[in-house]
């Protein structure tokens, strides 16, 4: 008769993975490799968990990312000991500074080959330094049943760690002795059967939700007052916009809110929304009636750096209202951060009956929509910040988009029309870097709504290697590819006017055809030469797959154009 667990190692990595299913982990991104091959077999053979391969430790670190931000839940990477794990720490970095729920685990050598010039054999216990909320070796495995229990509740524990306050990744090292491979040892002898095993498991207990309690009233008195919300940085539910709702519904002041919080895409639930605050701002002097006393921020900050320059010469009262807890004004101004998490509580705020400050906002909002369309539908050849427009105008409903850092943010921000596609967006603004945005977005795409990437070119090769990942995907991801020849965020910086060493060093054009690279992948190519072109592609029904619609454009002329419709829309006001 076959034995239930072939050896030790078996055994161990079964309590892991069955451990983690029972406590609502459903997705394992695997990395290949030797010393990880107990973990690979365990995961791949619990019920309940889909396990996926992905060659490359970065690319596969994000595409856990993407996964767990769409999820809300902890989605668990392995990979085999040595530099392999190396290459999981930038998306250990983003997945901290977001709070998006990892579960770490890194395969390892036992102490005694340590040390010794074993190959590959590294430090990797404190490897991801501050990131992790939680880090722990287990010990060797050990069919010991009271081990066994052990190794249960250390892993049940882990997993309310990275759902805890603050929320993130964990880290869980894990030596192993051969034999690695799920081979019968026919001297083991293991206490507990698959059976019983189950038994075990249905005891695991699910992370207890706080309960947040909402004090405001020092805001709460104030009738001009704004909400500003950018990046709301942890996984968003539905549940988040409409307790963000509520408490902008009881205070009736303007919400000033970022393309990438989904606000702008439930437009109806914000009747007091205002999207042209970087035009607003820039004429809102001291003595102006559109001047607040009182500022609630929802997340982190809007990317607008007029907005934020705005608020840091004016040094308004401000109270943060933080998902991940710590200090979130970099103004350093005259403000509390405070943790509340809207994906876990629905605040309670009186009612006011005066909306006469939200008014004058909005007046001043509908002019910059006025002006902003009559000079967008003036622009030949296609706009970086027209794309915006039209995705916002043709998204399906209820698809999901992700946003790569850098140019693509701004226009969303500057050009995002309010609408009620119910659109989740979603970005990596934890350390607002470049890379895995390609892989990010594919573990969004995969098993969820239809979705979009809006990224530009030096981003996109930034994580070429995602490309390995499109045939892993169940589900629909298009890639809008804004190929403007480089880093188009640099031409809005000082630095633009330095000729030739700012193009070899900044701006970095790759001279690469994407149709080409989009071929090596197997990856559906489109090239769309004006806006109707683009909206035709963008407006094609979901398809299985990753497709790729490039748009070229050009990166100095939409610079000049970005400052230009700004100034004149700031002077018309």
């Amino acid at each position: 008769m076959q034995p239930e667990f072939a050896n030790v190692n078996e055994l161990w990595s079964r309590i892991i993975s069955e451990t983690l299913c029972s406590k609502g982990v459903r997705f394992a991104v695997i990395c290949p490799g030797s010393r990880s091959s107990p973990l690979a077999f365990a995961f791949a053979r619990t019920e309940g968990i889909e396990s996926i391969s992905i060659l490359d430790e970065r690319s596969a670190g994000f595409f856990a990312l993407g996964l767990a931000k769409r999820e809300g839940l902890p989605v668990v990477l392995v990979c085999t000991s040595g530099t392999a794990a190396a290459n999981f720490y930038p998306a250990v970095i983003e997945a901290s500074e977001s709070g998006v729920p990892l579960i770490v685990i890194t395969a390892d050598r036992p102490e005694e080959l340590r040390g010794c010039r074993a190959g590959q054999t590294i430090v990797q216990l404190g490897m991801y330094a501050m990131y992790p909320v939680s880090q722990v070796e287990l010990p060797i495995p050990n069919a010991d049943l009271k081990a066994l229990e052990g190794l249960k509740a250390v892993v049940e524990e882990q997993v309310d760690f990275s759902l805890g306050i603050p929320c993130g990744p964990v880290h869980v090292n894990t030596p192993f002795r051969d034999p690695l491979a799920p081979l019968t040892d026919r001297t083991f002898v293991s206490p507990i059967s698959m059976d019983e095993l189950r038994v075990l498991f249905e005891s695991s207990s699910k992370v207890e939700e706080p309960s947040i309690e909402l004090d405001l009233d020092e805001f709460t008195q104030s009738e001009r007052g704004l909400i500003l919300v950018g990046s709301p940085l942890v996984p968003v539910s539905e549940n988040w916009v409409r307790n963000v709702a509520r408490l902008a519904d009881g205070l009736r002041w303007p919400v000033l809110a970022d393309g990438l919080s989904s606000i702008r895409n439930h437009q109806s639930l914000f009747p007091r929304l205002i999207t042209g605050y970087n035009a607003i701002c820039r004429v809102v002097d001291g003595d102006s009636n559109l001047l607040p006393d009182r500022i609630i921020v929802v997340g982190d900050l809007p990317i607008s750096k007029t907005l934020r320059t705005w608020l840091k010469d004016r040094n308004i009262k401000s109270q943060f209202l933080t998902p991940i807890p710590g200090e979130f004004d970099s103004n350093r101004g005259d403000s509390e951060s405070r943790y509340y998490d809207f994906n876990r509580a629905s605040p309670l705020v009186t009612r006011h009956s005066n909306d006469s400050f939200a008014t004058a906002w909005q007046r001043l909002d509908a002019k910059v929509h006025q002006s902003i369309e009559g000079r967008l539908s003036r622009l030949e050849p296609v706009f970086e910040g027209s794309i915006a427009v039209a995705m916002s105008n043709c998204l399906p409903m209820g698809s999901s988009l992700f946003v790569s850092n850098s140019m693509p943010p701004r226009d969303l921000e500057f050009f995002w029309n309010p609408n009620d596609r119910r659109v989740g967006v979603y970005s990596s603004r934890g350390a607002n870097g470049i890379d895995g945005i390609l892989s990010t977005a594919l573990g969004v795409a995969h098993r969820g709504e239809p979705t979009f990437l809006l990224t530009g070119d030096l981003a996109l090769l930034h994580d070429s290697n995602g490309g390995l990942v499109s045939k892993r995907v169940e589900g629909s991801l298009t890639i809008i590819l804004i190929n403007n020849a480089g880093g188009g965020i640099f031409e809005m910086l000082p630095v633009s006017q330095l000729g030739e060493e700012f193009e070899e060093f900044f701006a970095t054009d790759q001279q690469i055809d994407f149709s080409k690279w989009a071929a090596t992948y197997d990856i559906e190519y489109m090239k769309a030469n004006s806006l109707k072109e683009f909206e035709i592609y963008l407006g094609r029904e979901a398809r299985g797959g990753v497709s790729l619609i490039e748009v070229v454009t050009d990166r100095k002329r939409d610079a000049a154009e970005r400052k230009r419709i700004f100034t004149e829309i700031a002077s018309s006001l």
